[in-house]
């Protein structure tokens, strides 16, 4: 995926790379502090899926992890202030996260899982009114 901010061309990459940066701010650690596991993916991708914004410009910076000359965090910022199709970048995002070999299988089950989540939610909610309007 190619971003262009202020003329110079980015290539934003979901890769192995892009994980390990991710998992560097979010992770969990046992109470010994002596384990440490990733939780970027985990935590972040339904914050995308919902339309966060900021894990929008998070992802979209991190991704940037393998160019020799990266934008700044506030570049990206202002790429995505300025951006014409905001709901455009976020699936040209989690489509790219869901072709890359570090993300797709994590990112697939968690679609999956939000989506199933969601539709139970919605379910449960109907049932609720059509009880409520039934006691009316």
């Amino acid at each position: 995926m190619i971003i262009t901010i202020n003329g110079i061309d980015y290539r934003v990459k979901f890769g192995v790379g892009f994980v390990r940066e991710l998992d560097k701010k979010y992770y969990t650690e046992n109470h010994a502090k002596t384990l440490k596991f990733g939780m970027g993916i985990e935590t972040q991708v339904p914050l995308l899926l919902t339309g966060d914004i900021v894990s929008l410009s998070e992802f979209l910076y991190l991704g940037t992890y393998a160019e020799k000359k990266r934008p700044t965090p506030e570049e990206v910022d202002a790429y995505i202030d300025t951006h014409d199709d905001i709901e455009g970048l976020f699936d040209s995002v989690m489509e790219e996260l869901k072709k890359s070999n570090a993300t797709r299988i994590k990112v697939g089950e968690l679609a999956a899982s939000l989506k199933e989540e969601d539709k139970a939610f919605r379910k449960k909610s109907a049932a609720l009114q059509k009880s409520t309007k039934k006691s009316s």
